[in-house]
């Protein structure tokens, strides 16, 4: 039997470190993913408690014509928080057109109160706040649709279809929401 090639025991050392290994590559593969859906549904159970958070317009969005009739210069509306109450610095307001998404930077945003219940920096059930958005400048043209997006830092984001009037008089107010 000299001579012959065979299947050494420093072989089958080899072969069986190398199959211990990767079993054990496997089973912490396996382990892992155990672990990081564990802690997701645990993160789901805990927020399963807590009641979604939504910011809602409360009547019109109104817009106002510029001085030269080509394009909405401010919009106006009312919030009311329904949930858990929302920090009002948070709430991010964003205007969808069939040519993009514009992001509102906060410098053109003004807050201030209608009722306020709690002075606490939260938009909280039961209080109003009112907003004015300044888009950009030619954003909001004459017959344009566009969607109001206002993104609170949890919860649902809200969508408020609307539709620039097909013409505009100077300095005018126009309802500009479809609903």
């Amino acid at each position: 039997m000299a001579g012959e090639d065979g299947f050494s025991g420093l072989e089958a050392a080899i072969v069986l470190i190398a199959f211990i290994v990767v079993a054990g590559v496997f089973s912490f593969a396996i382990l892992g993913a155990g672990f990081s859906s564990s802690d997701k549904a645990k993160e789901v159970v805990l927020d399963g408690g807590r009641s979604p958070t939504a910011v809602m317009v409360m009547g019109s969005v109104v817009g106002r014509a510029d001085d030269t009739t080509h394009y909405i210069e401010k919009l106006f509306f009312s919030c009311e928080a329904i949930g858990e109450p929302v920090p009002v610095s948070a709430i991010r307001f964003s205007i969808l057109t069939p040519v993009g998404i514009y992001e509102i930077p906060s410098s053109s945003v003004a807050l201030s109160w209608h009722n306020q219940v709690t002075e606490d920096g939260f938009l909280s059930e039961g209080e109003i706040l009112k907003v004015e958005i300044l888009p950009d400048a030619g954003l909001l043209t004459p017959d344009t649709p566009f969607t109001l997006i206002i993104n609170p830092p949890w919860g649902v984001p809200v969508n408020v279809r609307c539709q620039v009037p097909p013409g505009l008089a100077r300095k005018n107010y126009y309802e500009v929401d479809s609903g």
